[in-house]
């Protein structure tokens, strides 16, 4: 199958950061080119038995265990966190946040009741809609859940809660994965999803709700460069990011940060030599080495934020000058794995980690 996808609609929340002037890749909407920020702690204790936010709290006050995915939309920040299986909503500014989804305990319940009243098992990303409509990679549960924005109600949207492969070209409760860590909407009516120990790349209509492989063939293999995006393998596809000219994909096991140009289906390698390590920063990505990457967020400069996870750090490749920095962040990280861009007109990016296994989230202004 070729991969074609058109430009997204106008107006679209794009996958960890919100915009309210769009601009392509690569044209920054503040001329903003710097990585460096001032950093402090947006959310969590740093504790994992401090309170927890069924009423709207203070961020700094409430226990946020193991966050991991953040997604950023017009009216919020939402954060999921794996331990206690749950979905979070706090404002831009930091000052109040509550749960939205889950109980706190793991299982796979909830269907057709309020999100609240679900269960889930280790969500790691989560993502909205223009309609703010919330899709959670569930990914313990090998499946992809959906939270009406109207109702609150939550569904199960993709696979029935066993781990395997299954479903392309069936609607998407006949589908099965493994391990989905990540998604993202594609701005064309579907939802992809980083189909992780299957080694590849699906894509959900949302309307049909037809399930594809758009990338990957399960081979533990690195893509080839230059080729189609649908006939290479993609090894171990851990975060996906997106804007109006690419999608952006983390191999985790692959320690590498690719790119599929949207009007040519190609891919393209664009950080990361594929081998375990720490180097490569002030010179050029290719050259550069990961371990264990795992986030990635497009900032309004159309530059890269990556998660270095295993390395406790955060990369920064600016496409333009064609250089990667480690971020200097004054706090000693613990396995981190989500990252999102707050971007507002008139005001610089503000960038977020989450600090994991710290059970906090780190926000650079």
């Amino acid at each position: 199958m070729r991969l074609t996808l058109r430009f997204p609609s106008f107006g679209l929340v794009f996958t960890s950061v919100f915009i309210f002037q769009l601009a392509a890749a690569g044209s920054a909407v503040h001329g903003q080119t710097s990585p460096s920020r001032s950093w402090s702690v947006f959310a969590g204790t740093g504790k994992t038995d401090a309170p927890i936010a069924v009423r709207p709290s203070d961020p700094k006050a409430v226990a946020l265990q193991n966050v991991y995915g953040i997604e950023v939309t017009a009216d919020g920040i939402f954060f999921s966190t794996v331990d206690d299986h749950s979905i979070w909503k706090s404002d831009h500014d930091g000052t109040t946040i509550r749960r939205i989804a889950g109980t706190g305990e793991k299982g796979l319940s909830g269907d057709g009741g309020p999100a609240i009243e679900a269960t889930f098992n280790a969500p790691h990303e989560i993502r909205a809609d223009r309609d703010g409509n919330l899709f959670v990679a569930d990914t313990r549960n090998h499946c992809i859940r959906r939270i009406d924005a109207a109702s609150g109600v939550i569904e199960t949207l993709a696979g029935d809660g066993v781990e395997g492969f299954r479903g392309d070209g069936q609607t998407a409760d006949k589908a099965r994965f493994s391990q989905p860590h990540s998604i993202v909407l594609d701005g064309d009516g579907g939802l992809l999803v980083a189909d992780t120990t299957n080694h590849r790349l699906r894509r959900i209509d949302l309307e049909t709700r037809i399930v594809t492989t758009v990338s990957g063939d399960g081979q533990r293999k690195l893509p080839e460069e230059g080729k189609m995006a649908s006939d290479v393998s993609v090894f171990g596809p851990r975060s996906l990011a997106i804007d109006d000219q690419a999608i952006w994909l983390v191999l985790r096991e692959g320690n590498s940060v690719w790119r599929i140009d949207r009007q040519s289906g190609r891919i393209r390698r664009v950080a990361g030599t594929g081998k375990q390590g720490h180097s490569g920063d002030g010179g050029d990505p290719l050259s550069a080495t990961f371990r264990g990457p795992k986030g990635i967020a497009v900032d309004s400069a159309g530059n890269l934020l990556v998660v270095d996870t295993e390395n406790q750090a955060m990369r920064y490749v600016d496409l333009g000058s064609n250089v990667i920095e480690t971020m200097k962040i004054p706090f000693k990280m613990k396995r981190p794995h989500g990252t999102a861009v707050l971007s507002r007109e008139g005001n610089e990016d503000v960038y977020f980690i989450s600090d994991s296994e710290n059970h906090r989230v780190l926000a650079g202004r």
